[in-house]
């Protein structure tokens, strides 16, 4: 066990370092803090705010409903920033707060599965480059790895408890975070299997009605959007970033828009493998940039510090990966990471990145801090 001055300390150095990066792009990069998205995330937030409604206002004045994007991280803009007045400096603020508050939520989370692991799965959260650097931008990034260490902090919870309250708070939690960012959409039918598979060997009928529960209640809260977006576009979907990205950068039918392959005379099969592989390689791998902070020190720094902090929790989770075995909870997050990261590849292909990878962090945290455990023959108390 570590001593508490150097707990202190750890946490201490975590905090200094979010606090340096968020100083210094509120004063010397403000436009740091901007991207693509970032703009929508503004517009339709002012609107929710002002008009009670989510949309982008024309040129004209005239009000046009977003189907595009989903409202969950425009509410937390409207509340903070357009109703409360707190700065976009002030929005980053809150969600470097989030990241530590996901920190604390994946310790108290690794503390139910095995208490080895739970300072050490807290450390990965709070050094990680790519989730530091996304609590510094206007983008729905942070909301959402904090909904996701929720959802895991709550399935763990029912995986040991069993209790189907759980599975409602469950449900109601995991609507949220895909309210913030549609890719969960799709998590609660991995969630359910789940589900099932920890019923398995008691009453078929308790299987079936907590599964049931969970996907009732998932659905629909999810469902009143689908709704939302047929009364306005007769579309039941519940947001169109999904078809849209799909259809263009998807990795089904890539082979046919890539011309070097097609000039090279690579088998099909053979160009998704090796997409495939590469494009996972680097969502796992890649340590992000501070580029856009216009500082030649700090791109160098972060560049050789985030390579450094991914090989460390990698060579972790590797390890880990290697001796789950039949844990239940350890598989149940791993088939977690193979959703988001699934989902992300065959989304946007090439197109992947570190951001796609935050999200993850509190379930690769877990396992990779299990394999430190192992490698480093820590004892359990």
């Amino acid at each position: 066990m570590l001593k508490p001055k150097t707990l202190f300390l750890i946490i201490f150095f975590a905090l200094a370092i979010k606090i340096f990066l968020l100083a210094f792009t509120a004063v010397n990069a403000p436009q740091s803090m901007f991207q693509n998205d970032s703009y929508d995330y503004l517009q339709t937030a002012e609107t929710l705010a002002s008009r009670g409604i989510f949309a982008i206002q024309n040129q004209d004045g005239s009000y046009r409903y977003e189907i595009y994007r989903t409202p969950g991280y425009p509410l937390f803009l409207a509340f903070f920033h357009d109703l409360l007045k707190i700065p976009l400096w002030g929005i980053l603020l809150l969600q470097v707060i989030l990241t530590l508050l996901t920190a604390f939520i994946v310790y108290r989370t690794a503390l139910i599965i095995d208490q080895r692991i739970a300072f050490l799965s807290a450390v990965i959260i709070l050094f990680d480059f790519p989730v530091t650097f996304f609590s510094l931008v206007i983008l729905a990034e942070t909301l959402f790895l904090f909904f996701t260490s929720l959802f895991l902090y709550g399935f763990v919870m029912y995986l040991k408890n069993g209790k189907i309250g759980l599975l409602i708070s469950l449900a109601i939690i995991l609507a949220a975070a895909t309210y913030i960012r549609p890719i969960s959409y799709y998590l609660g039918i991995a969630a359910a299997a789940l589900i099932i598979y920890a019923n398995t060997g008691k009453k078929i009928k308790r299987a079936v009605i907590h599964t049931l529960v969970f996907l009732v209640v998932l659905y629909s809260a999810i469902g009143a959007w689908h709704y939302r977006n047929y009364l306005h576009f007769k579309q039941p979907v519940f947001s169109s970033v999904a078809s849209s990205d799909f259809s263009r950068f998807s990795i089904f039918g890539s082979y046919a828009r890539n011309k070097q392959a097609q000039e090279n005379k690579e088998l099909p099969v053979v160009y998704y493998i090796r997409s495939g592989a590469q494009c996972l390689m680097f969502l796992m791998t890649s340590p992000g940039t501070l580029k856009d902070l216009d500082s030649p020190a700090l791109r160098v720094a972060g560049k050789i510090s985030g390579y450094f902090w991914v090989a460390l929790w990698m060579l972790g989770f590797i390890t880990g990966l290697m001796k789950i075995k039949y844990n239940i909870y350890y598989k149940s997050i791993l088939l977690f990471i193979i959703y988001f990261a699934a989902i992300s590849v065959a989304g946007v292909t090439f197109l992947v990145e570190e951001r796609f990878r935050v999200p993850m962090m509190p379930f690769i945290a877990i396992i990779s801090a299990y394999g430190w455990a192992w490698l480093l023959k820590l004892e359990n108390d």
